[in-house]
């Protein structure tokens, strides 16, 4: 029989979870809250399933400034963890999410960045997870049964979030927003970097939000 064997993991995607200390989290979310209420104000009409999604430059906003803050912070740790050499990065694009009961976000990545992340300032029970899927796609060619379901053969992750927290991850990995189940709204804040040398035309979201701009 064996005289020895070994399970390697190879080439592992990392995610990275960065909570913020309470008493910071607290005058955090509350700053933030308060900043994008007064973005979305008068809020506009909603369809069935919609959500608010604002403009993509509250990084380049005074009322933002803590908030880039950790979010280079957390960035800084996360490239310091590959050993990435760089020269410097940038936000390339940061705006908030307000998810109403009932509603989610389709499953995407961001094109164009190295790292994406989202921070979450108000999050209630019901509302608590993201799903990241398989990047392997070739996995789904063939899909026997499984005894349980677990690290080594799931073809999703359920990230829990809660308020407080930093989510950073490869901008090439699908996510989606998990249907809000609570009674409250559920509002996170995204955000793209790029390395700087790459940052200049290329890396700006794609996307605009459609109901409008307040930018001055």
């Amino acid at each position: 029989m064996f005289k020895d064997q070994a399970v390697v993991p190879l080439f592992p995607t990392y995610l990275w979870a960065y909570d913020l200390e309470p008493a910071e989290a607290a005058k955090l979310n509350a700053d933030l809250l308060e900043a994008i209420e007064a973005l979305i104000s008068p809020r506009p009409e909603l369809g069935p399933g919609e959500t608010w999604q604002t403009d993509q430059f509250l990084h380049e906003m005074s009322e933002f400034e803590a908030f880039v803050a950790y979010a280079e912070e957390a960035v800084r740790r996360a490239l310091s963890f590959l050993k990435i050499r760089y020269e410097g990065f940038r936000l390339t694009g940061c705006w908030a999410n307000i998810n109403p009961p009932g509603t989610g976000h389709p499953g995407h990545s961001h094109p164009n960045n190295y790292l994406s992340g989202v921070y979450y300032p108000k999050v209630k029970s019901g509302a608590e997870s993201i799903t990241f899927n398989d990047p392997r796609i070739q996995t789904a060619i063939i899909a026997p049964h499984v005894t349980e379901v677990g690290d080594v053969n799931a073809v999703q992750a359920h990230m829990p979030v809660r308020e407080g927290r930093f989510l950073l991850f490869p901008s090439w990995l699908v996510h989606s927003v998990d249907v809000n189940r609570s009674e409250s709204e559920r509002v996170s804040i995204a955000f793209n970097i790029m390395f700087t040398e790459f940052a200049e035309k290329m890396a700006h979201p794609l996307w605009r939000s459609r109901f409008g701009s307040k930018k001055d």
